[in-house]
């Protein structure tokens, strides 16, 4: 126990996120923290894209994923020469992702269940990132954790990803870096850890599978969104990035557009014309997984439809869940009515060429503007994506005061890193 005491430590230090307070509109948390920012440039930014390699094509129940290269598929995990850090680890044929089985991660007793596995050679990513399939039974909620040693503990990164407890069926994730510890070279990673860490007690049984490396771009970006339609968006935060060239991303309630304190339609279409989204965010009493799937499909085609019918079809193609909860369910119906992306409370970056999860985009709260700083930090040395979400900014009751914001934005100008938002991470312009 002293020895998975000390690694929780250790991921602490290096970026967990605190998941204590998913409550309001759109749910709240903490971004992570790590140990050092590289050093820091001020020439701006242009998108750059980079192209996809394509190897063996997983067969999945679901859609198949044949993104990148496949580093492990879990299929003779017995002779794969991976090591225990803790828990039962078992192959299991009833439950697989892609192929014909998964590996299945238990402990009973919690605290930690998880793999790890040694490359002689270097596992090289410095052009990529890692991506993995997980699906989590128990804990409820919790995070996916991930160390990459390269090439020592001196000098090593950590990624630790939140997942809703009710995204309870397989969901592919990236391994962005929430911590960064000494100077890892990418190119010479000797050893890579896959867990779950809980509190003492706390069982664990999460199943993983299908581990690739994915390309990844040139250039680190970040994503701001403002959920909600405050009429501070317009009046505050539109107006600090109309001066640094920048878009954003609102995330609109259609029901409240042009009511006493929120945008109003005539602002929208301003911020629209300055390359803004206006992203579908249909509210209701509780989290979208609390209704049926009738009533889930309604809301979204609802809302859709508002924003295309009210001149914004780019930002309707994208979805952001109110109080940062959707279940698997909902991911299938935002297919089914259309839209292209999915956004949520996930404590970590992303791919910055394309998430692997498209409906489960991960965000970070801006709340916290230290754990965005380092976040930005690790997303400009590794090239990828902060998607960092706001309520209203700069009032006496705002979620985020207006030192907070712009001392965010003051750290985004001395990056390198490209200011994009959803439909340019999808439409690549």
């Amino acid at each position: 126990m002293k020895q998975s005491s000390t690694r929780r430590k250790l991921l602490a230090t290096l970026g967990t996120t605190s998941v204590a307070a998913l409550t309001g509109c759109s749910g709240s948390g903490t971004t992570g923290n790590t140990e050092s920012s590289p050093t820091e440039t001020t020439t701006k930014r242009s998108s750059k894209n980079q192209t996809q390699t394509s190897t063996k094509t997983p067969q999945s129940r679901d859609a198949p994923y044949s993104r990148g290269e496949l580093v492990e598929d879990f299929e003779d995990f017995e002779n794969a020469r991976w090591g225990t850090i803790g828990g039962t680890i078992s192959s299991d044929g009833s439950n697989p992702y892609a192929g014909s089985q998964s590996l299945r991660l238990e402990n009973k007793n919690g605290d930690v269940a998880g793999i790890f596995k040694s490359f002689p050679d270097g596992l090289d990513l410095t052009k990529n990132d890692l991506s993995i399939a997980v699906k989590m039974e128990k804990p409820a909620r919790g995070k996916f954790s991930a160390e990459v040693i390269a090439p020592a503990r001196s000098d090593m990164l950590a990624s630790n990803r939140f997942l809703v407890k009710e995204l309870d069926g397989w969901v592919r994730i990236d391994l962005g870096y929430t911590g960064r510890q000494g100077d890892p070279i990418l190119k010479e990673v000797q050893e890579l850890r896959l867990m779950v860490l809980t509190p003492e007690g706390e069982p664990i049984k999460v199943w993983i599978d299908d581990l690739r490396v994915i390309p990844k771009p040139d250039r680190g970006a970040v994503m701001f969104h403002f959920d909600d339609n405050v009429a501070s968006q317009y009046d505050v935060a539109f107006k600090e990035l109309q001066e640094r060239k920048w878009p954003g991303a609102v995330s609109i309630i259609p029901d409240t557009v042009n009511s006493e304190g929120r945008l109003t339609t005539g602002q929208m279409r301003e911020m629209r014309d300055a390359g803004w989204d206006m992203m579908s965010h249909p509210h209701q009493p509780k989290p979208f997984p609390a209704y049926s799937p009738e009533k889930q499909r309604e809301e979204l085609k609802r809302a859709k439809r508002y924003l295309e019918l009210k001149g914004f079809p780019d930002g309707a193609r994208h979805f952001v869940a109110p109080y940062n909860r959707l279940s698997t369910e909902t991911v299938e119906i935002l297919k089914e009515v259309g839209y292209e992306t999915g956004f949520s409370f996930g404590a970590c970056p992303n791919n910055a060429l394309q998430p692997s999860g498209m409906y489960t985009i991960s965000r970070v709260q801006g709340t916290d503007p230290r754990g965005v700083r380092r976040l930005l930090n690790i997303a400009e040395a590794f090239n990828q994506l902060v998607v960092v979400y706001f309520h209203s900014i700069g009032q006496s009751d705002s979620d985020t005061s207006m030192n907070d914001f712009m001392n965010i934005l003051d750290h985004v100008e001395k990056k390198d890193i490209d200011v994009i938002t959803p439909s340019q991470l999808i439409d690549k312009k």
